[in-house]
């Protein structure tokens, strides 16, 4: 199989997205038996597809060829004669991003349902002509597909009006930044940053902010800043505007002056099509009989369906088996299982059944830790995680304030918040060895049900 031939089988072997976006300018440079040298014509591109699909592609490439191989990227320096003859929508002179946007996260790949026909065309609306809604609010529950539409936009006005200057912020990072800057002494650089060097905000998360009546006079002023220089705003949240309890009032007004609106939990026709999609955008064909099983038994979610989904590849790469109905039956049968067991834990008549200490105490068992080494002041890495484990279920599941949290287990009030935003994070990026602790930790505690003692 000669170069040209091997890497139009990758170009169909990834999703069209993937290509478009990250491998137009690919080209195998040399092939041997155990090793392949692909090329790419920028180094942050080069650095960028090693990183997120350096992987994946050493595996279609292993596939494709019949046996394991390795995968070396480099860069191609552009030479004189092409730097004006290249073409493909990623090596566009694009501006420097203010932040990374998910490159697979855009309109095309967004299915429309009625469930959220009005966000998506009013996403798209903004995006071709910034300050028609301003601001654009979007509510919806959690794994809907807000943030997909956040980077949406991005991903469209950096293809279409390159020039514009765009910054993607969750409000706890907003937040960060705003006190890292008041500690340094930087509020004028923290304020240049999100006042004058944006054309586009893009807010996620915003009821993050209920509460933080500092962090909400700065945002009001930054909204107030961008908003008359007709600058465009999108704002999502969990909740509406008159929802968010403790906002300023003139800040709610803020939000709501513009264009509000909402995405729904998707029906089943708009599930089904969203499986194909997601397995279509990992480079995997669902079949008719398993996609109406997903969106038949997963939850509104879409972030579940997308892991049932993976967790399906997964588990037929490891057991050779093909994803046929049967399959996926005993595979999401599994799934649902442990997410019942998750949900007779968070459930009140359990929670009221359970002390802080056998919460310290399960923490400790599952880690195969001392209960006394977790209030020691040892930083060894498993006596830190336990610590953390436990900060995030008090303040998770009990609803407990992070300065309880503090003094239950001797630690400072920054520690604990730390502690609770390091699995906050390790769960978003889908750790599955932090995942499958917090199940058995759940599990451990629901088998006890105590009388508690708070």
């Amino acid at each position: 199989m000669d170069k040209d031939e091997l890497l139009e089988k990758l170009r169909a072997n990834l999703s069209r997205d993937t290509w478009n976006n990250w491998l137009t300018s690919a080209e195998i440079l040399e092939i041997n038996d155990k090793k392949i040298i692909m090329g790419l014509r920028n180094i942050f591109i080069k650095e960028t597809v090693e990183k997120r699909f350096g992987t994946i592609i050493q595996d279609t490439l292993s596939n494709i060829l019949g046996k394991k191989v390795s995968v070396e990227f480099r860069e191609i320096p552009i030479t004189r004669e092409s730097k004006n003859s290249v073409t493909g929508p990623i090596i566009k002179n694009r501006p420097l991003k203010l932040s990374e946007f998910n490159p697979e996260f855009t309109f095309e790949s967004f299915v429309v349902g009625e469930s959220n026909r009005m966000a998506y065309y009013s996403a798209l609306e903004v995006s071709k002509n910034p300050g028609k809604f301003n601001p654009l609010f979007i509510y919806g529950d959690v794994g809907l597909g807000k943030t997909h539409l956040l980077h949406a936009i991005a991903n469209y006005v950096l293809d279409h009006s390159p020039d514009m200057k765009i910054k993607y912020v969750t409000a706890e990072d907003f937040m960060n930044e705003m006190m890292d800057g008041i500690r340094s002494s930087g509020m004028d650089k923290f304020r240049e940053k999100f006042r004058k060097n944006v054309d586009f905000l893009l807010i996620d998360d915003v009821q993050f902010l209920i509460g933080k009546n500092t962090v909400q006079t700065e945002l009001f002023h930054t909204f107030n800043t961008l908003f008359n220089s007709q600058k465009q705003i999108v704002i999502c949240s969990d909740r509406t505007p008159e929802d968010l309890s403790t906002f300023h009032p003139r800040l709610i007004s803020r939000f709501e002056m513009g264009l509000v609106t909402d995405i729904q939990a998707p029906d089943k026709a708009t599930k089904y099509l969203i499986a194909k999609k997601m397995a279509e955008m990992i480079s995997f064909q669902l079949n008719d009989d398993v996609a109406y099983y997903l969106a038949e038994h997963i939850d509104q979610n879409l972030r579940r369906l997308r892991g049932a989904i993976m967790n399906l590849v997964l588990q037929s790469q490891i057991s050779g088996k093909e994803v046929d109905l049967d399959f996926t039956k005993k595979t999401v049968d599994s799934m649902i299982k442990m997410n019942a067991n998750k949900m007779k834990f968070h459930s009140k008549e359990v929670i009221d059944s359970i002390k802080e200490d056998s919460v310290i105490n399960a923490v400790a068992l599952e880690l195969n830790l001392d209960r006394k080494d977790i209030f020691s002041n040892s930083r060894k890495k498993d006596i830190a995680l336990a610590r953390q484990l436990i900060a995030y279920i008090f303040k998770t599941n009990f609803k407990m304030k992070t300065k309880d949290i503090a003094e239950k287990l001797d630690k400072n009030h920054s520690t604990i918040i730390h502690s609770i935003k390091k699995i906050e994070q390790s769960l978003l990026m889908g750790n599955e060895v932090i995942k499958d602790s917090l199940n058995n930790i759940y599990i451990k505690l629901e088998e006890e049900k105590v009388s508690m003692n708070i």
